[in-house]
Parts: structure tokens; sequence; C-alpha cells
């Protein structure tokens, strides 16, 4: 059973929300396609800025607003609820994991002159300035790398962040968005839809027309 470790990498650092709202601005880097292969993750990670959602997420962010999840997520292919899709004969697996939409000007939807859901924020907005990198070591551990924006104006100001908590925020996501993905890949795999070797993919939507819907 794989380990999942979780490594800040920064020392003891201060940061307090300034409600400035640049967190709440997406951006989706044109210099990508829209299917990321997992070499350029690192590189992509770095110059975007999408707030990616749990099953959780979409499900308090729904209830709390009345909306339909069609409404608010944004995705390659047509919102199923299913995160895992498969391309070229099963060469190809891709995890089309929902993001919150954008309006044109790139701020998030639901921001007016601050959050309109602030009391049901996905995680990755409670995460914000800190951002998380996944690796899969060669043993098989897992790392999660804990890093931060620093052009967040809060950075430096205000207590000391509390490690615990955010190692448990980064925790909370990393098993909520495994539990999301998990069952499809398993389901999958059992089905033999998924080749030997397969190369997984990560997406990046709401830049155009979305794909005709996939298994």
């Amino acid at each position: 059973m794989p380990r999942v470790i979780i490594k800040a990498i920064f020392d003891d650092i201060r940061f307090q929300c300034q409600r400035c709202g640049s967190c709440c601005h997406h951006k989706r880097p044109a210099e990508f396609e829209d299917l990321i292969p997992a070499e350029q993750l690192d590189d992509f990670w770095r110059r975007s800025n999408l707030i990616y959602l749990t099953e959780r997420d979409v499900h308090n962010i729904s209830k709390r607003t009345g909306r339909r999840p069609q409404e608010f997520v944004d995705t390659l292919y047509d919102y199923d609820g299913c995160y895992v899709k498969i391309e070229d004969e099963g060469r190809k697996v891709i995890l089309d994991l929902p993001v919150l939409r954008s309006n044109e000007d790139t701020t998030c939807i639901f921001y007016r002159e601050g959050c309109g859901i602030y009391q049901v924020r996905p995680v990755a907005c409670r995460l914000f300035p800190f951002r998380v990198e996944e690796e899969t070591l060669s043993n098989g551990d897992i790392l999660l790398s804990v890093s931060y924006n620093p052009t967040c104006p809060g950075i430096g100001k205000g207590k000391r962040v509390d490690r615990k908590k955010l190692e448990g925020l980064v925790v909370e996501q990393f098993l909520e968005r495994s539990g999301d993905i998990s069952p499809h890949i398993q389901r999958l795999n059992a089905s033999g839809r998924i080749a030997s070797g397969a190369g997984v993919y990560r997406t990046l939507p709401g830049r155009g027309e979305k794909r005709p819907p996939l298994i």
C-alpha cells in the first residue's frame, strides 16, 4: 500500500487574506493543448490558476446556490459526474476533472465584489495561496509538495500559518479527489478498456466547445 507523504517546501510563513480577489481570476494558458500529458504538468501548474472541484464541492455549491452543476462547472467533455474518459482504443486515460467556470474577464462566476459562495467555497480556494504538486516516487509512494504563490499580497501578513491545519486540508483534497477518480479507473480496468502502458492526460477545459461525450 503506497504511503502519502506531505512536504512543505517553505519555512514558517505568515498569511492573512486581503480580500483582494486576485486568486479569483482563473488563468488558462494558451500555450497548452486541451489534453496535457504527464510530462507537461509541472509547467502547467506553474502557469495556470484553475480551481479544481471535488464531487463534494460540486454538491455543496449546487445545494447552496440552487444551480445545476452544468451551470458552474467547466469540463472538456460534457459534465456527467464521471471524471475519467478513454480515447485512442484505451491508450489515453483522460482525467477530466471539473473546475469552476469563469466569466469572460477570467473572474470566477461567483465573484462579485467578494465571494458569493464563501461558506461552501471549494477546498482549493481554502488552500490558496498554497498549492500542491503531486509526484509518484520510484517506490510507489505519493509525495505531495506544498508551496505557495509569492505574488499573493497576503503573504507575510497576519498570523503564522498552522502547518497541521494546512496539511489536513491537503490530505482532505487528495483523498476526496482520489475517491472521485478511483472507482472509474477500477471499473475501466476490470472491463479491459485501458490498454497496457496507457498514457495519462489532464484536460484544460473552458476555452471553447466541449468535445463529444466519451466513456
